[in-house]
């Protein structure tokens, strides 16, 4: 069954490779020749194929073969090396035995000239004379790196060096100097600028002060300046000659109390922080000031104007006693109770004249510290909502509240104060003025009694 099974898929592939008509007339002798054919053509292709294996086999073997002798050579080549490598190790520990009994004290000096160089860079950087005097850094690098090896020690034009930099360091520092430098703007562009730098404390350009930023190595103006009494003085020393004395401010920490300064918040910040109340109460109390010089300037003016009727007898009715002095003329002929009801309907009535808006400037006086008041109920409840939340760690975190609790109390105490001695002012001189009226309607009266009792009799 087998045997038939390949019989018929030689049979087929013979099929296959012979075109149609001839396998139709294909016969089993004509099959078994080419089978023969079939088997001689594979023999001979085993054999080649034997042949090149048996070739490359050899070739092989002579490349391992070649590889072993590398092998070998490159072992003998390593031993050689390796015993060139320790007595190298042991030459070089012998010449360090011998460099370090040479250098005896010499390398306690270099250990000390290596913290010295260390440490004079570090002022040098922090220095803001490095603005004037750039680079001088990398000298100290290479002396400390030089100073610390073991195979290159320092020379005496180093050492020479080192101390003309230090010695040059106390000099400019004691100096008030006048130069050309890059200047980082508060907005981030560089701008070379004229600078005034006084020794190793401040540097000022264009009137305003310079700050030395350590890790930038560049002058940079300050984003908030002191102020106007701190900045006069900058521009007048970048104006004054060279024999001209003028004052300055110096910052003995070397810009850290100015920019304690900068960070300190101005009279705009510090209201800011009263937040709505706060400008409420600034409201109120302009409202109240004005109010206040307004009524001062109107019973000003009327106290004139009465002081100019009180020398005529001709009522003007431009004023509060000539309109009563004119009620007076109107009711000459009336008895005296009659005539004293009629002035006193007419000072009656110019008393809403001279009292008006003074109220208001009181109930501002006293509203303005209750508003303050609540304004700092309100930070402080901002305060402990706080602390509730975030805990007392950071102090940062209350300033808001405690800065609006304090600022809104004293906002309202400045409201308040001028509030009060202006309402005194008004009012007294209001009631000055009502009591002219008065007395002079009292006068009136007495006179006008006079004459009616003289007539009687």
């Amino acid at each position: 069954m087998k045997l038939r099974s390949i019989f018929m898929a030689v049979a087929a592939t013979v099929a296959i490779s012979m075109p149609a008509q001839a396998a139709d007339t294909l016969t089993v002798d004509d099959l078994l020749k080419l089978v023969e054919q079939g088997q001689a053509r594979d023999d001979k292709s085993f054999k080649a194929r034997m042949a090149r294996f048996n070739a490359s086999k050899a070739e092989q073997e002579k490349l391992v073969s070649n590889a072993q002798d590398e092998r070998s050579r490159l072992e003998q080549l390593s031993a050689s090396k390796e015993a060139q490598f320790q007595q190298n190790e042991t030459a070089i520990a012998e010449a360090q035995e011998r460099l370090t009994n040479r250098l005896g004290s010499l390398k306690e000096l270099f250990g000390v000239l290596q913290q010295v160089a260390g440490d004079t860079k570090s002022v040098f950087e922090g220095s803001v004379v490095s603005s004037e005097l750039p680079g001088r850094e990398a000298f100290l690098t290479d002396l400390i790196q030089t100073a610390g090896s073991s195979s290159k020690l320092p020379s005496i034009q180093d050492l020479e060096k080192l101390w003309f930099e230090m010695q040059r360091e106390a000099t400019y520092s004691g100096r008030i100097s006048r130069y050309n430098a890059e200047v980082v703007m508060p907005s981030g562009e560089t701008v070379e600028k004229t600078v005034v730098r006084v020794g190793g404390f401040n540097a000022v350009a264009a009137g305003n002060y310079l700050n030395w930023d350590l890790e930038a190595g560049r002058l940079v103006e300050l984003d908030k300046q002191p102020g106007g009494r701190y900045n006069g003085p900058a521009a007048e020393l970048e104006s004054a000659s060279g024999t001209e004395l003028t004052g300055f401010w110096v910052d003995p920490s070397r810009g850290q109390l100015l920019k304690i300064m900068g960070q300190s918040p101005e009279l705009g910040d510090r209201v800011d922080q009263g937040g709505v109340v706060g400008y409420i109460i600034m409201v109120l109390g302009a409202i109240g000031v004005l109010l206040a010089v307004w009524r001062m300037i109107v019973l000003y003016g009327e106290a004139g104007r009465i002081k100019a009727q009180m020398k005529s007898d001709n009522a003007n009715e431009n004023n509060a006693l000539g309109r009563v002095m004119a009620v007076f003329n109107a009711n000459k002929n009336a008895d005296t109770e009659t005539l004293e009801l009629h002035l006193g309907e007419a000072i009656a009535a110019e008393i809403p004249r001279l009292t008006r808006a003074i109220g208001w400037i009181k109930i501002i006086s006293v509203v303005a510290p209750l508003l303050g008041l609540l304004g700092t109920v309100t930070g402080m409840i901002d305060v402990f909502e706080t602390m509730s939340l975030f805990g007392t760690g950071d102090p940062k975190l209350m300033a808001g509240g405690i800065s609006q609790a304090l600022v809104t109390t004293v906002l309202g105490l400045v409201a308040a104060i001028p509030c009060v001695f202006l309402h005194t002012l008004t009012n007294n001189r209001s009631r000055e003025l009502m009591m002219i009226l008065e007395e002079r309607a009292t006068g009136i009266l007495a006179r006008q009694a006079e004459q009616q009792q003289a007539k009687a009799a």
